[in-house]
């Protein structure tokens, strides 16, 4: 099984060996302008081999299949509001990412309102405004409208 590894924004990712616990530091910069992959091989100085994955993602992602719905409301008057059903598959700090029963009436750059609860202790109630960043069949992108640094519900989660 692969170590998922975050690069940061100096291209640098630090290593902690599974087996003895070292942590490293290594620059990936030269690795991360001529591979493709995201995974290779690392080697500690304890002579443990393993295999790790390079998140290149600014925000931790929490994979997830929660159930909610999403309601769009177009900007021109004359459409109607449209609700649907959705199933969250991952959340991070910035959004999320949705699959749909049904083929959208929403595009990239549309903003939607979508409600969900967490499979926390408190089956807490997630409420935002979102853009719609990507789409790709029935999954789509989206990007909360506002900043999450403040929200300890979802940092408390994301963590735990």
């Amino acid at each position: 099984m692969a170590v998922t590894i975050y690069i940061n924004d100096d291209n640098t990712a630090t290593f902690a060996c599974p087996k003895c616990q070292r942590i490293g530091v290594k620059d990936l910069t030269e690795y991360l302008q001529r591979k493709k992959s995201n995974r290779l091989k690392a080697r500690c100085s304890c002579g443990y081999s393993y295999e790790v994955f390079l998140e290149k993602r600014k925000k931790f992602r929490k994979q997830i299949n929660l159930l909610g719905s999403y309601k769009y409301i177009p900007e021109n008057s004359n459409t109607p509001d449209h609700t649907g059903s959705m199933s969250v598959k991952d959340i991070s700090f910035s959004g999320i990412r949705i699959k749909l029963k049904m083929m959208p009436r929403f595009k990239i750059g549309d903003t939607l309102f979508v409600e969900f609860r967490l499979d926390d202790a408190n089956r807490s109630q997630i409420k935002k405004k979102v853009v719609v960043k990507n789409m790709k069949g029935l999954s789509a992108g989206l990007e909360f409208s506002s900043p999450q640094n403040h929200d300890s519900v979802l940092g408390f989660y994301l963590f735990n």
